[in-house]
């Protein structure tokens, strides 16, 4: 069964784009970054604010929570509108086809089903992750570990991942799907500079600590380094 479209969040509008259409914006960028389960948007604007010659496409399964940050996205350049960032309704297990290639892919702190997927207990999640990448593209992951203290609903079932479970059990599942592990580690001190999501700020204002769960590496066909302890939040968040 072919995938879905692209379709946009404008504002309080969600608009079908054209593939010929999303091909010729994606042709003006040096490259593609892919925000999977981007919540409302805001790390994509970011992203996009910070690199005019990166396209930035930010996806999540709830189009409601990314209106506000969308419609300033589409504002004229003065008002803080960024042509280079595009909201897009779509879950991680059926991304439309345009995004086949992209060169990098984040998925920060995902939740519920996304949070399962990346965790290995989804395959279809890892496989539409996979799909979107290129060979060699990288991607950036990080797992909030207070999930599990106390345990969620949405981890119910699913034992707080480590580093070491991570590069025993979880890597060659990335592996069968097309998406080779080279670091994991945790990342101390997050700050709300990397991590920019609404949620994200005032789960970080109320604790002493925010323990991260960190994970890197590339698409089938790209790095052949070995799986090696992250050594600062810097080597697995972006810049």
């Amino acid at each position: 069964m072919p995938s879905p479209g692209l379709v946009q969040v404008v504002g309080k509008r969600c608009v079908p784009v054209a593939e010929a259409e999303f091909a010729q914006l994606r042709a003006r960028h040096r490259s593609v970054l892919l925000d999977v389960g981007t919540g409302d948007g805001k790390h994509a604007y970011r992203l996009a604010r910070a690199d005019p010659d990166r396209l930035v496409v930010g996806v999540d399964a709830n189009p409601d929570r990314m209106r506000g940050v969308s419609a300033r996205a589409a504002a004229k350049p003065a008002r803080g509108g960024v042509p280079n960032l595009v909201l897009a309704h779509a879950a991680a297990e059926d991304l439309p086809d345009c995004l086949g290639d992209v060169d990098e892919m984040h998925v920060l702190m995902p939740w519920g089903s996304l949070l399962r997927g990346v965790l290995g207990h989804a395959p279809n999640v890892l496989a539409g992750l996979a799909g979107a990448c290129r060979a060699g593209a990288r991607f950036h992951i990080t797992v909030n570990l207070h999930a599990w203290r106390p345990a969620a609903p949405a981890v119910t079932g699913i034992a707080e991942p480590t580093p070491e479970w991570v590069r025993h059990e979880l890597a060659h599942v990335y592996a069968e799907a097309g998406l080779r592990v080279t670091r994991v580690g945790y990342l101390a001190d997050v700050g709300t500079s990397e991590l920019t999501s609404t949620w994200t700020r005032k789960l970080g204002a109320c604790r002493e600590e925010f323990d991260v769960l960190g994970v890197e590496g590339t698409a089938r066909g790209g790095s052949t380094r070995p799986v090696a302890g992250i050594t600062s939040k810097a080597a697995c968040l972006p810049a």
